[in-house]
């Protein structure tokens, strides 16, 4: 009872302070100013203090249907409420030790009182939880020494954040770190080293099955050897751990990786025009999904004339990932060539080598050409583009696999994404984000989807995988006993950019994978992976055209797209309408409009559906005063699949800013729905931040 009633002192304290704060006479301010301080101590230099007192306050509610998958009939629903209030005062400072050039600092550091409560009912469950407690919060960073010959810096944070997803609950995001670096600026012999750690905590959804654990620790050391302006040797070397664990997984995802690189750099010729550059990687990881790999690479690159240049280049990889033992060899040779300020012709002839130890023997070898061609006419600016590539695969040895490293791929909605391999392996698929540090889980996040011998990926709509989203796979596929796969692939594009904003255009891409009717040594394994065809023969085809014309106006876009992807997995036919207006455009308001209508026809494939999506989005904002400004924003999605059904989203926010003085306010509510043929969830929440400013706290004595 004690510690209730120092935090409810507090919390009156901190609106007392916001509220009277604010009234403080404008006469009084200038004249508790004017007796500022201004003598300057000699070991200790505070330079800045502000001051600021805060209350803030979130409320979260979500509620979630979905079939009920016992005896009875009817839907399951769950509820779950959260209330959360803090009362905050924080200072924001800098200041000097001894010299600006010895030790300055700078940061923010706040104190909280903070207190929750957390409702859950369901169908025969109700739990409920309340949880008092204080919140320290920082960002603080010290720089030694600027601008002499070793400098360094240190740091350290504890801030809370919320990431906004699209038609998904906003996650609560916790980060607490540390770290220093140090840089030695010697003119030959340049180096730095730094380290760093940070752990996040991602929490807030309804299930907690987005709920996060993240850690990673990085040390970093390296340099350079600069011989001459022309002549340098770079090195480092980095030890990383992470750890990512979730909520419900009882095994976390831990990598221990130590990293060497050495890259070498000589440029050479009468005006030093020519350049070789060599590259070595070694790295060591050990826990999951670790992978072990040497990497050299020597590239020379030749400038015989402005208009012509060639590349040389060589490189040898030794790769262990998951008990297989790779080696590859690969030659490049590539020519450049410039065709006065319009055609530019690029040349790629290449031959590789692979062995998979005690499996698989791989010889490919290829070529390309690419023409790129971009001339200015009366009409505007004439834009077009060839590229013809044709290359070989030869295997040899026992059946066995082999492994695809980081395949980058893209979601779009409602098109899934297919493994550009055949017979892929799927409990060996590990899926990752752009940056390869978060990884997504199967069933959760994306599914799997086998289609014969191909392999497909399918995000999950209430999942952390957005649509659009960038994503890396790393799996293995079979390979047959001895087989031969050839490819061409031709891609194509011409556009025309006229001058009153109109721009038709028309973009081609052909890919044709086959093994020929002589391949072979077809076994009876073989059958086991693709019972219809075996490996004997395959043809693996894809024609995509797509056909539009775009409008930019001032105050409005239009684009219109016809779509026709022929494949041999999934074709289909698809338009696309899509449309931006300004409908206000000053300096106090705006307000902006957006649609995209798309069209989807799948015939042919594994599963014969038409799919219409129709996206709208508002984005308006208002200064209604000088000191008061509203904004909203609204996202709808509506996905009709013949097949799996009508899919609804909403994704709304709204909010008012106001600032009186040292006193600002903001007023958020944000709605949420996702409403799947399966299950639906609606969330809602709003977050109020009152804060009251006192600046040149040191002036004020």
């Amino acid at each position: 009872m004690h510690g209730a009633g120092i935090r409810l002192s507090f919390m009156s304290s901190i609106i007392c302070g916001l509220l009277a704060g604010s009234f403080l006479p404008h006469e009084a301010k200038a004249e508790t100013e004017s007796k500022a301080d201004t003598k300057t101590k000699d070991y200790f230099t505070l330079d800045r203090l502000d001051a600021y007192l805060e209350f803030e306050g979130d409320y979260g509610h979500t509620k979630v249907r979905q079939p009920y998958r016992g005896l009875m009939r009817g839907k399951s629903t769950q509820s779950n409420r959260d209330y959360t209030f803090q009362e905050r005062i924080g200072f924001s400072l800098a200041g000097t030790v001894l010299d600006p050039s010895f030790i300055t600092f700078d940061g923010d550091i706040s104190f909280a009182l903070t207190q929750s409560c957390h409702e859950e009912r369901g169908w025969f469950s109700a739990r409920d939880d309340h949880d008092t407690g204080h919140l320290l919060q920082y960002d603080m960073r010290a720089n030694f020494f600027t601008g002499k010959l070793l400098s360094g810096s240190v740091y350290a944070l504890r801030v809370d954040d919320r990431i906004s997803r699209r038609f998904l609950p906003t996650l609560d995001e916790e980060r607490t770190g540390f770290g220093t670096s140090w840089d030695f600026a010697h003119q030959k012999f340049p180096m730095h080293l730094s380290y760093d750690y940070l752990e996040t905590d991602r929490t807030g959804n309804w299930d907690e099955r987005d709920d996060e654990h993240f850690t990673e620790s990085t040390f970093v050391f390296g340099g350079e050897v600069i011989f001459t302006d022309h002549h340098r040797l770079k090195y480092d070397y980095e030890h990383a751990e992470t750890k990512q664990e979730y909520q419900g997984l009882d095994q976390p995802f831990d990598t221990t990786r130590d990293l060497f690189t050495l890259e070498h750099e000589l440029e050479f010729g009468g005006s030093h025009q020519h350049e070789l550059r060599t590259l070595v990687h070694w790295q060591e990881e050990s826990g999951d999904f670790a992978r072990d790999y040497f990497e050299i690479g020597p590239q020379l690159t030749l400038r015989h004339s402005d208009q012509l240049q060639t590349l040389y280049k060589y490189q040898f990889n030794r790769e262990n990932y998951e008990g297989l033992d790779v080696e590859t060899q690969r030659f490049d040779f590539q020519l450049v060539h410039q065709l006065y300020s319009n055609l530019t012709t690029t040349v790629d002839l290449f031959a590789l080598y692979e062995d998979v130890e005690d499996d698989v023997n791989t010889h490919q070898y290829g070529g390309s050409v690419d023409w790129q061609y971009n001339r200015k006419n009366p009409y505007g600016h004439l834009y077009a583009n060839l590229a013809l590539a044709y290359d070989t695969e030869n295997l040899s040895g026992d059946s066995g696999v082999r492994v695809v490293i980081d395949e980058s791929a893209a979601f779009r909605d409602p098109v899934n994404i297919t493994l550009r391999n055949r017979n892929v392996i799927p409990s060996s698929i590990v899926v990752a984000d752009a940056s390869n540090r978060h990884y997504y889980l199967a069933g959760r996040d994306y599914m799997v989807i086998r289609i014969g011998d191909v392999t497909q990926l399918a995000r999950v709509r209430s999942g952390r995988i957005a649509d659009g989203g960038n994503i890396l796979v790393d799996y293995q596929y079979r390979t047959p006993t001895h087989g031969k796969i050839d490819t061409i692939r031709v891609d194509a594009g011409v556009e025309q950019r006229f001058n009153n904003g109109l721009t038709p255009y028309y973009r081609f891409s052909y890919r044709n994978q086959e093994r020929p009717d002589h391949t072979t040594g077809f076994s009876f394994a073989d059958l086991l992976y693709q019972p219809t065809t075996g490996f004997a023969r395959y043809a693996d085809r894809t024609n995509h055209h797509r056909l539009g014309v775009k409008y930019d106006h001032k105050r409005f876009a239009l684009g219109a797209e016809y779509e026709i992807f022929d494949d041999t997995v999934e074709p289909y036919d698809a338009f696309h309408l899509d449309g931006l207006v300004h409908i206000l455009q000053t300096p106090e308001h705006t307000l902006d409009a957006s649609t995209r209508f798309s069209r989807f026809f799948f015939e042919g494939g594994y599963d014969r559906r038409n799919v219409t999506i129709i996206d709208v989005e508002l984005d308006h904002r208002w200064q209604l005063r000088e000191n008061m400004s509203i904004f909203d924003r609204v996202a709808y999605r509506w996905e009709d699949d013949s097949v799996d059904g009508i899919t609804r989203a909403w994704d709304v926010a709204a909010g008012l800013d106001y600032v009186m003085g040292d006193l600002t306010a903001e007023l958020t509510f944000e709605y949420d729905r996702l409403d799947l043929p399966e299950s639906d969830e609606d969330d809602f929440g709003v977050y109020l931040r009152v804060r009251r400013d006192i600046p040149n706290v040191l002036a004020r004595r």
